[in-house]
């Protein structure tokens, strides 16, 4: 890894870990839920993102929306990014960056239930993560599917 790529990656983690505000919620229900989903699936409409988007309470899914242009595959994806994001309790970009900066990627992480890609990010409550929604299928940079999750929250908490 470059001197370059390291400085552009740490500056990239800690923008992710500065955010952390904007993720946590007074509450978190079903109707907060589907109002996050439905930001987001404003967003994908409206720039004709070819997106899933997914939000979770717990493990159940509540929202849950496919685009034109994805796929099946798609929905794994955010069920993988989901399950990152819900096992660590951070985004799963941030996931991805540590471990860019590593340099090793975990021999423990079972990639048929966990991905380590951008996209998720956890609805937290008092501090506890509740929730997390996902997006797949943005491919131009490391961080587009993780900016419309957060484009979406911020679109949410602003508009209840």
């Amino acid at each position: 890894m470059t001197d370059q790529t390291e400085v552009d990656l740490r500056a990239m983690l800690e923008e992710i870990q500065a955010e952390v505000a904007e993720r946590a919620l007074p509450h978190f229900d079903h109707a907060d839920a589907r109002r996050i989903g439905s930001a987001a699936a404003a967003l994908a409409e409206r720039d004709q993102l070819p997106v899933v988007v997914a939000v979770s309470r717990g493990t159940q899914r509540v929202f849950h929306a496919a685009f034109a242009g994805t796929t099946a595959e798609h929905d794994d994806w955010v069920r993988r990014k989901i399950n990152t994001t819900m096992r660590h309790e951070i985004p799963s970009l941030e996931f991805v960056l540590r471990q860019q900066l590593s340099g090793h990627a975990p021999e423990w992480l079972d990639q048929r239930e966990f991905a380590i890609a951008g996209g998720a990010v956890p609805i937290v409550v008092d501090g506890i993560t509740v929730g997390a929604i996902a997006i797949s299928g943005l491919v131009g940079s490391i961080r587009e599917d993780h900016d419309l999750a957060m484009q979406a929250l911020r679109a949410a908490r602003t508009h209840p």
